[in-house]
């Protein structure tokens, strides 16, 4: 027992004087992708072995309504159609990735990269109902029925997405580095894209 609890005391010290051995490298700045997720993004290396998490929210469009009037389509005769339309989306995204270095030389670093990326969207809709209107037997029309007042809904949709692949971080001076990353990617849906390019700027302060 008292030897077994030594060697583990040991493997421990080694482990511990490896990692303090262990140059580091951290640093701050904003990457793109799949995998890797949109937006703010930390990264550090601890001799071969590093990680990246990417934080990153976005608001796109407006909260207007578009409905025109008369709508025109086939809908089977129905007397009453509801039309729906996307106002504004909220993304909000988080990435973690492990990566792990093949080479490393002054002007950059090869490596390979895997993890997993998680995408929040928020989009509120709009409905509004439409009432059938004779058109002499041509195609359908469907006006504004105006006492159906316009009605809104958030939807919510849930991405997930991992993947694993290539990357190439280039040293550009000044405590700047460009990466540049080759990942397949496997989304919730479990359909498969290949070869989506990844990119990320940082700036080492250590």
């Amino acid at each position: 027992m008292k030897k077994t609890i030594l060697i583990l005391a040991i493997t421990a010290m080694l482990i511990t004087g490896t990692s303090l051995m262990a140059t580091t490298s951290r640093g701050l700045g904003l990457h793109f992708g799949t995998v890797s997720a949109n937006g703010f993004s930390y990264r550090q290396f601890t001799g071969k072995n590093g990680f990246q998490a990417t934080l990153g929210a976005i608001s796109l469009g407006n909260n207007d309504d578009y409905f025109y009037t008369p709508q025109y389509g086939n809908y089977g005769g129905a007397s009453m159609i509801t039309l729906t339309e996307e106002g504004r989306r909220t993304n909000v995204n988080l990435g973690l990735n492990y990566l792990h270095t093949l080479a490393d030389n002054p002007s950059g670093r090869f490596y390979v990269l895997g993890g997993a990326s998680y995408l929040l969207s928020r989009i509120k809709q709009f409905e509004q109902d439409y009432g059938f209107q004779s058109n002499n037997g041509y195609e359908d029309i469907y006006v504004l029925l105006t006492n159906h007042p316009v009605r809104n809904k958030w939807e919510t949709k849930n991405n997930y997405y991992i993947g694993a692949g290539i990357g190439f971080e280039l040293n550009l001076g000044r405590n700047f580095h460009w990466a540049i990353e080759l990942p397949i990617t496997l989304n919730q849906d479990g359909d498969i894209m290949m070869y989506i390019p990844q990119t990320g700027l940082y700036y080492y302060f250590d």
